[in-house]
């Protein structure tokens, strides 16, 4: 057996050993009792393991030129593991804790030899009051936006696209290693990070477009600043959740940005090379609310408005879970292959979300529900001549909360190509359907 499975098989051997004596006290959406031991009698010492699976059912229709396993297709349907993640946090203090977690991303078939299970997140902190916690190792902490850091909760099948969207070119799967601090004084809550980006750049500087750089990295510098007008949201993990289903009265207000001296080079008219920082600032508003709460009705909504400054006409074309293997370039657009189209790019970018809980279908277990909602993500981008919009609309059942829970999402997305006169122009647009279902352990 490859030592790395063997180690990791150990780890998560080691930590279900210690849930044989698990506390009643706490309970999950499947009211079964948490996997959490408790190391003292106050409970503010503990182990627990947590973690998620998402299996996507997908068609999607494929960029012109779109090719898998070098045969042409217009359209794909396929089975893939979106993300899959096993978590232990140790609490051996009240003011220290520790977070291993491992995983893996983008299981489908055309990553037959390239998906394993992988360390994902090690890091410690330390708590020195409620006010200020340091932390350091690979993680997904930083700042910017309220989800930068990854899926939590989400109100839509996924997060939407922009929100991760340096993901593999300054980071490994929205992980970097770093130090951060953080804490939370009353209504308002905070984090700075320091981090190393990795370097995972190929192009060679381009004229007048801008692309990252492939010198040695500078720190990438990033915050989050979030004022609570309602409840408080829990900020001990960095991800932030895209919806409560009712059970906390949220509204707060966050901004932040992230910076990195140096990240891009482009050259000048001269052939000159030229470094550019790249700089983002984002505000947004979150609002979450119970309606009813008898019945479980509620409603979510999610607004945000960011600026990107990454050197003259950078954008970044991605294909989430990509169906395709590559693209044939005498037939592609400027989106490439699959599923990829224009995410994030020097410009602004806008973002909004809408969706809800309806009654309960099952009244007495308030176990089953429904939950639609839609979102659009508007780019107004240096690079393109046209607004890059992208639309979302789905429904969720959620048959134990979001612990269990079957998600329908209809995707529309535009196809770039480049007109006479060389400007980057809408000429199509694709639909994508997803079918996913999650499930956690907690």
């Amino acid at each position: 057996m490859n030592r790395k499975y063997f180690k990791v098989a150990v780890i998560l051997v080691s930590a279900m050993n210690v849930f044989s004596k698990v506390e009643a006290q706490k309970k999950n959406d499947f009211n079964n009792p948490a996997l959490t031991h408790y190391l003292n009698d106050d409970h503010t010492r503990f182990i627990s393991l947590s973690g998620y699976a998402e299996l996507w059912a997908r068609y999607t229709q494929l960029n012109p030129g779109s090719l898998i396993n070098n045969e042409a297709k217009s359209d794909v349907s396929d089975l893939s593991l979106r993300r899959v993640r096993v978590k232990m946090t140790y609490k051996p203090t009240e003011k220290l804790m520790f977070v291993l977690q491992g995983g893996t991303t983008n299981v489908n078939v055309n990553a037959k030899g390239s998906n394993y299970f992988d360390l994902l997140d090690a890091y410690a902190e330390y708590a020195f009051n409620d006010k200020i916690q340091f932390g350091a190792g690979r993680s997904t902490w930083r700042g910017l936006s309220r989800f930068t850091t990854g899926p939590l909760n989400t109100l839509l099948y996924d997060l939407p696209a922009y929100a991760t969207s340096n993901a593999g070119a300054t980071d490994y799967t929205v992980r970097e290693l770093g130090a951060y601090i953080k804490g939370q004084l009353g209504k308002f809550d905070y984090r700075l990070v320091v981090a190393d980006p990795y370097t995972m750049s190929t192009s060679d500087p381009k004229v007048n477009v801008a692309s990252f750089s492939k010198n040695s990295p500078n720190k990438d510098f990033s915050g989050y600043f979030r004022y609570a007008f309602l409840d408080t949201e829990n900020i001990s993990t960095p991800f932030n959740s895209g919806t409560y289903v009712g059970k906390k009265n949220v509204l707060s207000l966050g901004a932040g940005f992230d910076y990195i001296h140096d990240a891009m080079w482009h050259q000048d008219l001269d052939k000159n090379t030229i470094n550019d920082d790249m700089k983002s600032f984002a505000v947004d508003l979150f609002y979450d609310a119970p309606l009813n709460k008898e019945k479980g009705t509620s409603v979510s909504a999610y607004g945000m408005a960011m600026h990107n400054d990454y050197g003259p006409n950078y954008v970044r074309y991605v294909g989430t879970n990509n169906p395709a293997t590559s693209v044939d370039v005498t037939q592609a657009s400027l989106n490439g292959a699959g599923n990829a189209m224009p995410v994030i790019g020097t410009g602004n970018t806008y973002y909004v979300q809408l969706g809800g809980t309806l009654p309960y279908l099952n009244k007495e277990k308030k176990n089953l529900q429904l939950q639609p909602a839609v979102g659009m993500q508007l780019s107004d981008l240096k690079g393109l001549h046209d607004n890059a919009v992208i639309y979302d609309a789905g429904i969720s059942l959620l048959m134990n909360g979001m612990s269990s829970r079957l998600t329908f999402d209809a995707q529309n997305r535009p196809v770039f190509t480049g007109d006479p006169s060389n400007n980057a122009v809408v000429s199509d647009r694709q639909w994508q359907f997803v079918l996913k279902y999650r499930i956690d352990f907690n």
